[in-house]
């Protein structure tokens, strides 16, 4: 498991594992160690047969997540990025592939990658302050990490369609209007919120809830498998052209301006 104090920290509690992103004061934006432990965590929980119930957090006050580090990003050869993309497609596609359920526990701002990562979770209950958004399409490319196709099956094409395209955020309250989130709760309850969901999938029967699992999933991976996305082959092109780069340089300098 990932020790306490790196960019994931791995928490086991009975049958219940939870995963916190941890980089609080990057807003638990996404690098590639972080990337690279979550892959690692993942694969370990593919084959523990003791783990009931897998809860995704994020640590700090105002962020579950605000998706890739695009400091480090614009660091990246055309080369890292396919592999970036690549990467980050495979390791969520295994995380929403676990056959037990998988929690996100959401708060604060989940945009981005983040949001994809939400969407990875089987359930989504989320604080009152929380607002959620795939602001990619305004900067010249677009979610990448399965988030496309799992929002599509979460929201329907026209609400999926206008926040891809129009990139705008959303608060909790009209989330759980479109379907996003299951509850929304204050965010003083969060915590306690998630804990009773999790005892409560943990006692009951493994073998139904995994078999349920399979049998709500739309368009399942294949056992402990991973296909390349359209959208992640379109999206690793997408990034090298000069367009995206000068994009993605004048945010983050507009950004160093802030």
């Amino acid at each position: 498991m990932a020790e306490a104090g790196g960019k994931l920290v791995v928490r086991q509690t009975g049958a219940i594992t939870t995963i916190q992103l941890n980089r609080p004061d990057k807003l638990n934006a996404v690098d590639r160690e972080m990337l690279d432990a979550l892959d690692a965590e993942v694969d370990r929980l593919h084959r523990d047969e003791l783990v009931r119930v897998v809860v995704l957090e994020g640590n700090g006050e105002r962020a579950f997540c605000v998706g890739a580090d695009l400091n480090q990003i614009a660091t990246f050869g055309p080369a890292d990025i396919r592999k970036w993309v690549n990467d980050g497609n495979r390791v969520l596609s295994r995380l929403a592939n676990l056959p037990v359920p998988v929690i996100g526990a959401i708060h604060g701002y989940t945009v981005g990658g983040g949001l994809e990562f939400a969407l990875a979770c089987d359930l989504r209950i989320v604080s009152a302050d929380a607002s959620f958004g795939l602001p990619e399409i305004t900067h010249g490319w677009f979610p990448g990490w399965g988030g496309t196709h799992r929002l599509l099956n979460v929201i329907g094409e026209a609400k999926a369609k206008e926040m891809v395209f129009l990139g705008e955020r959303i608060d909790a309250q009209t989330a759980q209007q479109l379907g996003l989130v299951n509850r929304v709760v204050p965010r003083e309850n969060l915590a306690a919120e998630v804990q009773n969901i999790a005892e409560s999938l943990a006692q009951k029967s493994a073998v139904a809830v995994s078999a349920a699992k399979a049998a709500l999933t739309r368009n399942p991976m294949p056992e402990n498998g991973y296909e390349i996305s359209y959208e992640a082959l379109a999206l690793s092109t997408c990034f090298t052209t000069p367009e995206v780069q000068e994009g993605l340089e004048a945010f983050l300098n507009r950004k160093r301006e802030t």
